[in-house]
């Protein structure tokens, strides 16, 4: 029986301890541990499918894709969700394609690992599937697809500000922090529009982004934020304007010095005392 051939036995332990030190061990041995963990990936047993599904990512080859492309059809959800992400560590664009496909899997956490997957590879054939993700029900998802565009970069920035036109708060919501992420200066006059939308929460992640940006351009929309009927609105409006650095805006901010929220007033403070800091040196 050669090593490998024990360790294989060895994988299979009822232990995740053994299980896990005996899959390093076979990443170790390299290119001819492929044929045993595909196999792996095929046993009835899904805990050893899964630590299978991890060890070939931890190999980043380009052998390992085809078996994990299978895996992500597995019939369980945690296999699924491994496989996905270890094909974020092998990368190339043959995994893009199937990736994408996982966007639209059933299981949540699936969902979340595909988008994670596409948003390291960094293709921006998935800008398109992505940014449809950011109406999903489950937060953890929509902030996993946000974040994806948001490393995808320049490529994505048309789609999240058509985005911020879409029906659903979520998906404006979403696009307004990716576009903040990414502080193109195209957003801003978008963003902007978006700091009177109906939802409070949509208009505080708008403001948010503004103020990662940085361009003075948002800044009277911003100003007049500070009088908004949210509080946490006025406090990213103050937040920002401070970010922004702006001097004309301290006059405003002075008023918020005295808003009823003590989170709203804290906010203006902080924002005078960081303009005038600046304006000194």
């Amino acid at each position: 029986m050669s090593d490998l051939d024990t360790l294989f036995e060895r994988i299979r332990s009822q232990r995740w301890e053994a299980r896990k030190a005996a899959a390093q061990a076979m990443v170790t041995a390299g290119a001819p541990a492929v044929k045993y963990l595909s196999k792996a990936l095929s046993d009835e047993n899904p805990d050893l499918r899964l630590i299978a599904a991890k060890a070939l990512g931890w190999m980043k080859s380009p052998a390992v894709v085809s078996p994990l492309v299978n895996a992500l059809a597995d019939e369980d959800a945690g296999v699924r969700k491994a496989a996905a992400e270890a094909l974020a560590k092998t990368g190339g664009a043959g995994v893009v394609a199937p990736l994408i496909l996982a966007l639209m899997d059933e299981d949540w956490s699936v969902r979340e690992a595909a988008a994670e997957a596409l948003g390291s590879i960094g293709d921006a054939g998935a800008v398109a599937p992505l940014i449809e993700l950011l109406k999903d029900k489950y937060l953890d998802v929509r902030e996993a697809g946000a974040e994806a565009l948001a490393r995808i970069g320049q490529p994505a920035v048309a789609s999240l500000i058509s985005a911020l036109s879409n029906a659903h708060p979520d998906a404006r919501f979403s696009a307004a922090e990716a576009l903040g992420k990414i502080k193109d200066p195209q957003a801003v006059a978008p963003l902007v529009a978006l700091v009177g939308d109906h939802d409070p929460g949509v208009r505080q992640a708008a403001i948010e982004a503004l103020g990662k940006i940085g361009d003075s351009q948002g800044v009277a929309a911003v100003v007049g934020a500070l009088a908004d009927d949210s509080s946490t609105v006025r406090w990213a409006a103050a937040t920002t304007l401070g970010k922004i650095g702006d001097s004309s805006v301290i006059g405003p901010l002075a008023q918020s010095s005295k808003d009823k929220n003590s989170g709203v007033r804290l906010a203006a403070v902080k924002a005078i005392s960081g303009i005038r800091l600046r304006s000194r040196s």
